[in-house]
């Protein structure tokens, strides 16, 4: 059985001039190994790599939270990025079709597709937090420099201790101006919706729509500009952060027994270690479908994807938490930040008025950041039209996508451009966003290890590249699932809110379908069998 499915996916990659509609994307393969692999490594430096970073806002577990995501990145991040990027490589279909190699296991690509759409919809909302702070850079001063006269709850000037309730200058600034927010939460509902903030949204989708209707070759062109420029921030940045005051709080208020205290700071290392990644949202499937016609090193590959992540993710890492160590030593220990989605743009808003020549480096930050959210954002929404490339949709892409990107402006403008969008953009982010991909990762593993057989896979990667798997990447395969498993369902046992509810039936929903489709896979297979015994 090896041999005969490695022969089938060895016949299947060696044709060329497959034009059927199981195997469309094959006509678009890369040609060029260079422009492919730069293609590979762009998708690992994107807005999650500047933006999310979860343990920000509590300077007491972020070096010890950045410690367990190197470690999970090394031996579950990059060897789920390897195999989701080989899946694509071997099979030449989509994030839907990829899994004909094992029928069971189709509801994973629609699970995928579902982290697709949540992600898609939260950094559309990132697109326009970052361009509506581009637009506020070109005043005649930073208006986060100083305390607004009319801002509520009250703003408090630096150099002094900040009173309970009270904000630093780029908090009161982005929660009051740009994001009007609610601060009682979502008592009462989302609240109006900011009309600001739905223009600078609207506007990203429209040219998210301009970047995704020539398929993967527009995005292609944004890769060297957007890399070269994030580069270039991120090390003028670094070369200041060490001058700051505080700078080295991070690292000596860190408390390495807040890892003993419960699961949540490591389950959540493994969830950043795999979005940060682009794992398990089928990108990384729908990039390996692209890979060239020739002899191409997927390890090769791999590890410079890898590098390219981490050195953007750790850079911003530090130079936030420098940032944040500075306020506290402004405030006299207290800054009162928010944890979530809000803490990067805060802190990112405050660094730039610390340097001189402020409105230029903050005019440079949030249009790189404006310009890797809408890359990214685009990446994922071509993932999702690459889904669906069929001859009946082929014909109609531009109206396909056009009707996607409206359906996520309408809903985006409603809830995430709302008084409360904040509070919605931290639910999605820490429920369907980042809880699924556990479960997603794990069932993806165990598929290919003992379902579809390692082996087998490994053979089918040799014939489609040239090379065979790592001992290592084989051995993490096997036995990353039990750890994935394990930390997904310690926390099912806590239920102590409504909004645990609510988040665990949004999991649910979007792991469902791989439930689903396996149970009915094998309930058919098994009625299939009695009604051949029965005959006999």
């Amino acid at each position: 059985m090896s041999d005969s499915a490695s022969t089938r996916t060895k016949t299947l990659t060696d044709t060329d001039d497959t034009q059927s509609t199981d195997n469309s994307l094959i006509a678009d393969r890369w040609t060029n190994n260079i422009t492919y692999r730069q293609l590979v490594i762009s998708s690992c430096i994107g807005i999650v790599q500047l933006w999310w970073h979860p343990y920000v806002h509590d300077l007491t577990k972020l070096v010890p939270f950045i410690f367990l995501y190197n470690v999970f990145s090394i031996f579950i991040g990059y060897p789920m990025f390897y195999l989701e990027l080989a899946l694509g490589v071997v099979t030449k279909k989509g994030v839907l079709k990829c899994w004909d190699l094992s029928p069971m296991a189709r509801g994973i690509g629609y699970a995928m597709l579902l982290c697709c759409v949540f992600t898609a919809l939260a950094l559309g909302v990132v697109n326009a937090w970052c361009l509506a702070m581009l637009v506020h850079s070109f005043h005649s001063f930073l208006p986060w420099q100083h305390c607004a006269a009319t801002a509520r709850p009250a703003c408090a000037a630096r150099h002094r201790p900040l009173p309970h309730g009270s904000e630093t200058p780029p908090q009161s600034f982005f929660f009051n101006f740009v994001l009007n927010l609610k601060r009682e939460g979502l008592e009462g509902g989302l609240g109006i919706v900011v009309w600001e903030l739905t223009f600078y949204y609207v506007i990203s989708w429209i040219l998210i729509y301009f970047i995704t209707v020539k398929r993967i070759y527009s995005y292609s062109k944004l890769v060297l500009f957007k890399d070269v420029l994030t580069y270039f921030m991120l090390l003028s940045f670094l070369l200041g952060a060490p001058r700051l005051n505080g700078a080295g709080r991070m690292f000596s208020l860190c408390d390495w027994s807040r890892l003993q205290n419960g699961l949540q700071i490591w389950r959540e290392a493994i969830e950043f270690s795999l979005i940060e990644m682009t794992v398990s949202q089928g990108v990384l499937v729908m990039l390996g479908v692209y890979c060239p016609k020739q002899q191409h090193r997927l390890a090769t590959t791999s590890l410079l994807a890898f590098a390219a992540s981490k050195s953007t993710c750790m850079c911003s890492a530090f130079l936030l938490g420098a940032v944040h160590g500075a306020l506290q030593h402004d405030y006299d220990n207290t800054t009162n930040i928010w944890g979530g989605s809000s803490s990067a743009m805060v802190l990112w808003s405050d660094y730039v008025v610390r340097i001189p020549g402020s409105q230029f480096w903050s005019a440079l930050l949030f249009f790189t950041m404006f310009v890797v959210s809408l890359s990214s954002t685009a990446l994922i929404v071509q993932t999702i039209m690459s889904s669906f490339t069929g001859r009946s949709i082929r014909k109609i892409t531009w109206a396909f996508l056009i009707l996607n990107c409206s359906l996520f402006c309408i809903i985006g403008s409603i809830t995430l451009c709302t008084q409360g969008g904040l509070y919605v953009l931290n639910f999605l982010m820490e429920w369907p966003i980042l809880k699924p991909r556990l479960l997603i990762s794990a069932t993806v593993a165990i598929v290919v290890t003992y379902v579809y057989g390692q082996t087998t896979f490994c053979e089918d990667v040799y014939f489609a590249v040239g090379e065979y798997p790592s001992a290592f990447l084989r051995v993490c395969w096997a036995l990353s699932p039990v750890l994935l498993v394990g930390l997904f369902l310690g926390d099912i046992c806590a239920w102590p809110s409504a909004e645990s509810m609510v988040g665990w039936l949004m999991v649910v929903i979007t792991a469902l379908p791989v439930v689903v489709i396996m149970l009915v896979y094998i309930i058919f297979k098994c009625r299939v069998r009695n009604m051949v015994r029965n005959e006999k």
